[in-house]
């Protein structure tokens, strides 16, 4: 289950809890490319509930690798950072994907949110001029966290 929370935009949190399915990926991206053909600089935050939730459907990975090839211009030209929130015992594996070369964007893998928070405001929304709300953000991603595991 994916839950995005958009109240913080530019910074969408996107909260992801248990396996996902083939259809549930489908929509993720569908919601990335409503996003996108926003037309509008973002950030994104997607935070890892659990290590399920990093488990990717099989056949999926060539509907990712098609979807990149499709959007990669449009994720480079709008995408401002991107920060992956994992559980911390899954760390260790995760940062060491190049998420930074694999869409163009910076980004960067965390074991703890307010670490990740830190990093976007300092790397990614500071030099644009941009700010957010920490207790704010904070809130959104309770929220959505309340909202996957009320849906799980």
């Amino acid at each position: 289950m994916i839950h995005h929370e958009l109240s913080q935009w530019p910074l969408v949190i996107s909260v992801s809890a248990g396996l996902q399915t083939l259809e549930g990926m489908r929509a993720f991206t569908d919601d990335w490319n409503r996003w996108l053909d926003r037309g509008e600089p973002f950030a994104s935050l997607r935070v890892f509930a659990d290590a399920d939730a990093l488990v990717h459907p099989e056949s999926s990975a060539q509907n990712a690798k098609q979807w990149l090839q499709e959007r990669g211009a449009d994720i480079r030209s709008h995408m401002m950072g991107m920060a992956s929130v994992v559980p911390a015992d899954q760390y260790e594996k995760m940062h060491k994907m190049n998420v930074e070369k694999l869409f163009g964007v910076p980004a960067s893998t965390f074991a703890d949110a307010d670490d990740a928070l830190v990093w976007l405001g300092e790397r990614v929304m500071e030099p644009r001029g941009l700010r957010f709300d920490l207790a704010a953000v904070r809130a959104a991603i309770r929220s959505a966290r309340a909202a996957v595991t009320a849906a799980s």
